[in-house]
């Protein structure tokens, strides 16, 4: 056991070092942990010998869980209103489209049967929110244009989810499946996964309340619980999980509530720590050798996928919106694939397919394609376009919220809170513990002794 994880910490290691050589070599990270995977595989220099695609699929579920929970925590609602339409239309309309008319392509181009051609499209029909944010971090593209993009990105793997459980159908016996029940199947996992996902999103914060949960490190557990349970019920009631989760933090992330930006980093961080766990558990389960023989049919379908379709598509569900050319140019070009397809491919491989680890392995060259084609020029692409804003000058004054980022603590005063209606003098704060910012409604009241606490103050909180 004491190997094992010597060998899992000098792996970790190795992914962080790897961030400073994408920062050098302008390469995208997903890169970079799937290499480290691949180095450390039993065709690397590591020779570690895995190959266990229920394992990878399981762990992958569970990653993307978190990956989507925390960008649904991070996004704002007003985004949301604003890009609902357009990220919608190619979350839904685009992910079927995508497939549908990949799914000709790969029939044509591959020895794959019609069944199999649809179901690999399906896998890769999604763009991957991890690759897309990863790249665009902080950029300073234009918010509609990102909006549209990071929310499509965000929400379209439940609907790839629900395609590729509604296609892998076919491959059952005794199973009569027909394009009614299809339509049946996709509208229940979609309602029913928007149904739980609202509720969730309603009652979390009034159970975390309910529960008295008074330090951050134990509402950070509290979001987790609810996110296992979230997706978890609604799988057992054939809904979609990851829809579910999504709407659940969109919802929870645009309440406010007492260590909201302390809960979201540590949500964060637990992201990226799955993120390369996750990248570099799928850089170990490829072949690389095996990847040889898909150099030219990769490369073309790549080509056909990611970007004659993938534009085909935005700017045909785009026409009704007010996007200008060079706007659904970028839009078509974000469309990055990444972890997400290659998990889905482990599906194909846990139902024993015949041609399984052929879409496994054509999955994963795609996947590497488009990161490298598109994730490398992607900024490049924006700023010939003149997407990306002018810089601003700062704003002189410090948020709350960004004080917070100073290790100081937050509470928003409740009815139930004991400070309500009392001066900050009669306080019985702990040793060291003082009130450095009082906000009330918009305005800022200095912490005096004689200043009596109101229902709804925001305290701001240092420890000595």
């Amino acid at each position: 056991m004491g190997v094992e994880i010597l060998i899992a910490g000098i792996i970790i290691l190795l992914s962080l070092f790897s961030i400073r050589i994408s920062k050098k070599l302008e390469i995208p990270l997903l890169i970079m942990f799937l290499l480290v995977g691949m180095l450390a595989g039993s065709e690397g220099i590591g020779r570690i010998y895995f190959d266990n695609a229920l394992v990878a699929q399981n762990l992958g579920t569970i990653a993307l869980m978190f990956i989507i929970f925390s960008g649904g925590l991070e996004t704002k609602k007003e985004d949301v209103k604003k890009s609902l339409y357009p990220s919608g239309t190619l979350a839904t309309l685009g992910v079927l489209l995508t497939a549908g008319l990949s799914g000709v392509a790969v029939y044509y181009l591959t020895d794959f049967t019609l069944k199999e051609s649809l179901l690999f499209s399906a896998m890769v029909s999604s763009t991957d929110a991890a690759a897309v944010m990863s790249i665009l971090g902080d950029s300073k593209l234009k918010k509609d244009i990102k909006s549209v993009v990071e929310i499509e990105s965000g929400s379209n793997d439940p609907m790839a989810y629900a395609l590729i459980l509604f296609l892998l159908s076919f491959f059952k016996e005794g199973e009569s499946t027909s394009i009614a029940t299809g339509i049946i199947f996709l509208l229940k996992q979609i309602t029913l996964g928007a149904i739980i996902g609202y509720i969730f999103g309603v009652v979390t914060l009034p159970l975390a309340n309910y529960i008295k949960i008074v330090r951050e490190e134990f509402l950070t557990i509290h979001l987790i619980a609810i996110l296992f349970i979230c997706f978890g019920l609604a799988t057992v009631l054939d809904g979609n999980g990851f829809l579910a989760i999504y709407i659940a933090g969109i919802m929870i992330g645009n309440k406010k509530f007492n260590y909201k930006l302390n809960s979201i980093r540590n949500m964060r961080l637990i992201t990226w720590f799955m993120q390369i766990g996750m990248f570099v558990m799928l850089g170990l389960l490829v072949f690389p050798s095996q990847l040889l023989g898909y150099i030219f049919i990769g490369s073309l379908l790549s080509v056909i996928m990611i970007i004659v379709i993938r534009m085909l598509v935005v700017y045909s569900l785009l026409w009704p919106f007010k996007f200008n050319y060079k706007e659904k140019f970028f839009i078509s070009w974000a469309g990055l694939k990444g972890a997400v397809p290659i998990i889905f491919a482990t599906m194909a491989i846990t139902e024993g397919l015949p041609n399984a680890q052929g879409m496994f392995n054509l999955t994963f060259y795609i996947v590497v394609f488009s990161v490298l084609l598109q994730g490398m020029t992607l900024k490049y692409v924006g700023k010939k376009l003149n997407l990306f804003e002018e810089d601003q000058e700062e704003d002189k004054f410090i948020e709350i919220e960004e004080l917070e980022e100073l290790a100081l603590k937050k509470m928003i005063l409740d009815e139930q809170s004991e400070y309500v209606n009392k001066k900050i003098r009669e306080l019985e704060l702990p040793q060291g513990m003082l009130i450095v910012s009082i906000k009330r409604d918009e305005n800022y009241i200095t912490p005096k002794g004689d200043v009596i606490l109101l229902m709804g103050d925001t305290l701001l909180f240092s420890q000595n």
